[in-house]
């Protein structure tokens, strides 16, 4: 399931950057691309917490 989010994340980003380099975008792609990267954003820091709470638990 991680590898999943990370892989999205990381078309999501391919994808917003290729955007960012072409023509100005509208202003309905503007704000897709804004909710897509705050998605993914949000699963990135869902995957370090919970990675970071198995840590914690293997330290003990």
């Amino acid at each position: 399931m991680e590898n999943d989010l990370i892989e999205s994340g990381a078309v999501v980003l391919g994808l917003v950057r290729a955007m960012l380099d072409g023509p100005q975008l509208t202003s309905d792609e503007a704000w897709f691309m804004l909710l897509r990267t705050a998605e993914c954003l949000t699963d990135a820091l869902n995957v370090a917490e919970l990675r970071g709470e198995r840590l914690a638990v293997a330290d003990d």
